[in-house]
């Protein structure tokens, strides 16, 4: 082999690892960012399991925040959710996604009311704003 082709070789190696390296830090990164969203996820949920709707009501949007009413509306749902389906008992499955600008937290638990689990979903924008927030019913199969 002349030295122009293992030139050209020892190139082609470097840019892959070089790519391979920038791969990596930015799954890392996302990685990171899945974990930060999770825990926001985390804490708002268990925030309205333990009924600190006010919290959550000021971190709300203007829009949501003319959606639920005031802080009272959401005590309101709050009440409504215990009563339908029972505190939570475990979760099922967490997921996190980005759409846009905006991160999206959901979680799928079981509740000690019947046997459907419950989806709970945070909408945040960058500054950790609440830009949507629902609590249904979420049927799906639970492992054993």
């Amino acid at each position: 082999m002349d030295t122009r082709s293992r030139l050209t070789r020892t190139a082609r190696g470097v840019a892959f690892a070089a790519l391979v390296a920038l791969a990596s830090l930015a799954t890392a990164a996302a990685h990171a960012g899945d974990d930060a969203l999770l825990a926001a996820g985390r804490a708002l949920s268990e925030q309205f399991e333990q009924g600190d709707t006010t919290g959550i009501y000021e971190r709300m949007t203007p829009a949501m925040r003319q959606l639920i009413g005031n802080a009272a509306g959401l005590s309101a749902f709050r009440a409504q959710v215990l009563r339908d389906a029972g505190p939570e008992t475990g979760v099922i499955r967490e997921d996190t996604e980005v759409q846009g600008s905006l991160r999206v937290y959901r979680r799928i638990a079981r509740r000690n009311v019947g046997t459907t689990p419950v989806l709970m979903e945070w909408v945040l924008e960058p500054d950790g704003r609440i830009a949507g927030f629902q609590v249904r019913p979420q049927a799906i199969a639970i492992p054993q």
